[in-house]
């Protein structure tokens, strides 16, 4: 089956446009398509494509993708879908849905759509919002914390325990079973088999290869990929693997699970990976101007009130914060002189 690029410009398929602008601009349609659209939006949104040729290179193309794709008959790139959906709500998300399935941009075979993260995410057994968190306790009384953007399925039978993680990151706290089943976190990378423990997973579905990431804090696992390359993580550390290695546990970073008590704490983080962070747990889109973003942030930060962390930002570092719609916030240089440190 052929594979479209999505978004490429009509009159150079080999030119890409940047997943940030192709985000927003599937925000505003969606934002437009609502049903509670403002004139102050239809003002906003027309600004928006004014403001960079690349604005309204995305919007053209998104609008024109249908027929396209129609003639072509495949589906969305999967990573942007994911990014979109990342980013939204419920009921957004299902705007997004809808409003990308209007357009043809989703087609294909029902049977390949389910095979995506990205739909199988929507119907999980237990997800998270972004910015939300939330506790569950299974019913052998093993507890699990969701953290923001989560979600997964609970596949409990008489021989095995299974936790299928398809995106977001979780704390798990292992309960003993009466039955002797095994326990394991499953992701598309492999899984972790816990030894009566408490550890946290992270799966990054942004980028390829797509990453699983593993810290215990009480008791060992044994993390698997799934082409069989495996080691045991011990408590007070670390490691990551893809669907093909597994590298060598390393020392626990200590404010890893920081964000289990709703706080991110960073040590000399650059100012581009710190906002990634931050990003996470918030709704739209965060950039950070490339001149800012070797600057360095340290300290502990609310996760709760994403708007005072980037408010704080630029009183202490030389920034300002520009915001071009409620969907649309960038990070660029400003006129205060503070430690990067």
């Amino acid at each position: 089956m052929q594979q479209h690029t999505l978004f490429a410009p009509l009159s150079d398929a080999s030119e890409h446009i940047d997943q940030a602008i192709v985000k927003q601009a599937i925000v505003w349609l969606v934002t437009l398509q609502s049903g509670a659209v403002h004139e102050a939006d239809r003002r906003a949104c027309a600004a928006w494509r004014k403001e960079d040729a690349r604005h309204e290179q995305a919007w053209q193309r998104l609008n024109n993708i249908g027929q396209d794709l129609r003639s072509g008959g495949n589906h969305v790139a999967p990573p942007l879908l994911r990014s979109v959906l990342r980013s939204a709500d419920g009921n957004t998300r299902r705007m997004v849905l809808r409003s990308l399935l209007g357009l043809g941009v989703i087609g294909g075979s029902a049977v390949v759509i389910r095979q995506q993260p990205v739909w199988q995410t929507v119907t999980a057994d237990h997800h998270t919002a972004t910015g939300e968190q939330r506790h569950i306790v299974l019913a052998d009384g093993t507890r699990i914390m969701l953290n923001t953007a989560t979600a997964i399925d609970v596949r409990f039978n008489d021989s095995l325990r299974q936790i299928v993680l398809h995106r977001g990151e979780i704390m798990v706290t292992t309960a003993k079973d009466a039955a002797g089943r095994p326990f394991e976190v499953a992701t598309s990378n492999g899984c972790i088999q816990p030894i009566g423990t408490r550890f946290t997973v992270r799966h990054n579905l942004v980028g390829s290869p797509s990453t699983t990431a593993v810290a215990v804090m009480e008791g060992a696992v044994n993390v698997a990929a799934s082409s069989g390359d495996a080691v045991r993580v011990n408590a007070g550390e670390q490691t990551r693997f893809t669907a093909m290695s597994v590298l060598t546990p390393f020392v626990l970073d200590d404010s890893i699970a920081a964000w289990t008590d709703g706080v991110l704490v960073v040590e000399r983080m650059r100012l581009a990976d710190f906002l990634n962070e931050i990003d996470r747990y918030r709704k739209g889109v965060l950039r950070c101007d490339p001149a800012v973003a070797d600057l360095l942030v340290s300290g502990s930060f609310p996760l709760h009130d994403t708007d005072a962390v980037l408010g704080l930002l630029s009183e202490i570092l030389p920034l300002q914060v520009r915001h071009l719609t409620r969907y649309w916030t960038t990070i660029e240089a400003g006129k205060k002189t503070g430690s990067t440190a």
